[in-house]
């Protein structure tokens, strides 16, 4: 039996509040706010990292291409050498292929360093696609250039074998 006086009372609509209730959806809340805080710091700070991974090892290539387009460039005035004493030696026709390959040598190290990794990319698909066989023929000299060159760097070769 209730009483008129009486604070508890059967129906929801009017039943007081429990204590603390309020308290535990403020408090879950905010830890919510606070671990989407967190994981906003996270992920931003993994982009940052892969950002500065990225420009580093885009750094890191284009000094590696201007090397090599050095190191290229090198080669074509030592074939241009060779076609300089063989014209000497009376040898024109030798010359003249040899300085046929020298052009084409220094045209591949004004490629490499006036192009940026992007244009290599482009150049590289557009040849694929014009010329696959030549294309999977190049791959398939690079992979076995680089096996042979990793199983050599690895001492994986024959030595102490029975």
């Amino acid at each position: 039996m209730t009483m008129p006086n009486d604070t508890t009372t059967n129906d929801w609509t009017n039943a007081p509040a429990e204590p603390g209730i309020g308290d535990v959806d403020a408090g879950t809340s905010g830890a919510r706010a606070q671990l989407k805080d967190v994981k906003d710091q996270v992920v931003d700070h993994a982009r940052q990292s892969f950002r500065q991974a990225r420009e580093s090892a885009g750094t890191s290539l284009n000094d590696s291409r201007h090397l090599a387009a050095d190191r290229i460039g090198g080669i074509a005035n030592a074939v241009r050498g060779t076609s300089e004493r063989l014209r000497s030696e009376q040898q024109d026709r030798v010359a003249d292929l040899t300085d046929s390959l020298a052009d084409n040598v220094e045209r591949l190290s004004s490629y490499l360093r006036d192009r940026n990794l992007s244009d290599f990319r482009r150049d590289a698909e557009d040849f694929a696609r014009r010329q696959p066989a030549v294309a999977v023929g190049i791959a398939l000299a690079i992979g076995l250039i680089g096996a042979r060159f990793l199983k050599s760097g690895s001492g994986g070769g024959n030595y102490g074998r029975v």
